[in-house]
């Protein structure tokens, strides 16, 4: 197991965000995590990046109980792609990545296994700000993979992207994910996580409402599409 999460809640200002939450995820899976705005998503990924305390509860990460002597082991293990920033657009692809690779001290064969790995040759010379957002996307995955992480996290990669754009990045994950990655992303696309994740983590007011494979919750829902199945169990949650 990647990740083992029992009975985590988190609470800001008294109010309960995220309440008793118990998972687990397994080696080399794609998990989705879903959910309407302030469930609780950002929370728990944020806490899985070892980025956000947990007021209670356990939570392991690839075999390594998350305390604070443990935390920059843990994190060697991880990779984060958050949202677009500018910080290097003025530099070139084949730049950020000797930057970045100096940041993890890696030498020039793994760089160059990296920009193979994601057929990033054609666009080394090319500026950061001058790419499309497809491959801005592809060049953030590329760093994030340079030092061989156990966990890749992504935080709505494929946010404003069209569709050609979408379907090469997801290529690029693939690719990540047949390198031996875990890979656990949030995401509002419920076509996505219904072509892409092997499990589906859906949040709904703190609390997991659903947890499985997309094909395995469309089955209990009996539709034909993730998307309703997901609004079903929404519809649940303001029921119960």
């Amino acid at each position: 197991m990647k990740v083992i999460a029992t009975n985590i809640s988190k609470k800001y200002s008294k109010k309960n965000v995220i309440n008793n939450i118990s998972f687990a995820i397994d080696d080399n899976e794609i998990v989705a995590v879903v959910g309407p705005n302030g469930t609780g998503k950002t929370t728990i990924l944020e806490i899985m990046m070892t980025l956000r305390d947990f007021d209670q509860g356990q939570m392991i990460l690839m075999n390594d109980n998350v305390e604070n002597k443990n935390i920059s082991k843990i994190r060697k293990k991880i990779g984060v792609i958050l949202q677009e920033g500018g910080m290097y657009s003025y530099l070139k692809t084949k730049e950020i990545l000797k930057l970045f690779a100096s940041f993890y001290q890696i030498g020039e064969v793994r760089v160059n296994e990296v920009v193979k790995l994601f057929d990033l040759a054609s666009h080394m010379s090319t500026k950061y700000q001058q790419l499309s957002g497809g491959w801005k996307q592809r060049v953030l995955l590329a760093i994030a993979f340079l030092h061989k992480p156990e966990l890749l996290f992504l935080d709505e990669p494929t946010t404003g992207l069209d569709p050609a754009a979408s379907q090469n990045l997801w290529e690029a994950i693939s690719i990540a994910k047949g390198e031996g990655a875990t890979i656990i992303l949030s995401t509002h696309s419920m076509e996505e996580v219904e072509l892409y994740a092997d499990k589906v983590m859906v949040l709904n007011n703190g609390n997991i409402a659903a947890y499985d494979s997309p094909e395995t919750i469309k089955d209990r829902y009996n539709v034909r599409f993730f998307k309703e199945a997901y609004f079903k169990i929404l519809e649940e949650g303001e029921s119960a």
